[in-house]
């Protein structure tokens, strides 16, 4: 078993891991996702804004009518009141007056701070919408910047993916099948390399009795970290 051709195959499969991993983390990725995020914020507020407007608009049409109702209604008692002698029925008639002028003032009243509210809804709608145009530039900003990004991302995966079939075409299907079992097993790391007396795979200290044992190792014999059994480049 040559370790050192599988060693290059496991440096290129963990250079692949991580394209993959950066692929999906992009930080365009989070920037477009704020964007659309923005977006949709200022679409819900606008869209809950004009809902509220139709809803004083559909108030405000039902004031006008009530408004025009009492005004008919006044107009009739003030007919009656022409015609009335009786110092009670006259005061009923007045009575009665007085109350649809208050129930008039009421209405009025409602209806003003209606339009007012009315007016400043049109001013945050016309605000809203500007807001969602600068966001929709936004958006598509963002976008564009993903989609170059993961473009560029992907070319590079796929350049190393041509690169581990080359890589891979140098083992023996044999250790090729041992390497993947390895790999499996050890979270993606099957070979690793010694540095400073520590295995790159586990990070564990090797000892130097088991480091000089690994060095006597004939040359056709493969070291296996005493730790985790990972193979090892000498």
């Amino acid at each position: 078993m040559d370790v050192k051709a599988l060693y290059e195959l496991q440096k290129v499969d963990t250079a692949i891991e991580q394209a993959k991993v950066a692929l999906e983390k992009l930080p365009e990725r989070t920037h477009y996702a704020l964007a659309q995020s923005d977006l949709a914020h200022v679409r819900s507020t606008r869209d809950n804004l004009r809902r509220e407007q139709s809803t004083m608009e559909a108030e405000l049409a039902d004031i006008e009518k009530k408004s025009v109702d009492i005004d008919a209604h006044r107009a009739k008692l003030e007919r009656q009141m022409k015609t009335i002698i009786a110092p009670r029925e006259a005061e009923a008639l007045q009575h009665e007056m007085q109350t649809l002028a208050a129930q008039r003032n009421e209405l009025d009243d409602r209806g003003l701070l209606l339009l007012e509210s009315s007016a400043s809804a049109d001013e945050d709608v016309r605000k809203l919408v500007e807001s969602e145009s600068r966001a929709i530039e936004v958006e598509a900003t963002t976008k564009q910047a993903l989609d170059l990004a993961a473009a560029a991302k992907t070319e590079e995966l796929i350049a190393l993916q041509e690169r581990r079939v080359e890589v891979a075409s140098s083992n023996s299907d044999s250790d090729i099948a041992i390497y993947d079992r390895l790999r499996a097993s050890y979270k993606g790391i099957a070979v690793a390399i010694i540095q400073h007396g520590v295995c790159g795979g586990c990070h564990m200290d090797i000892s130097v009795s088991e480091l000089d044992i690994m060095k006597r190792l004939p040359a056709d014999q493969v070291a296996e970290c005493p730790n985790c059994n990972r193979l090892l480049v000498r």
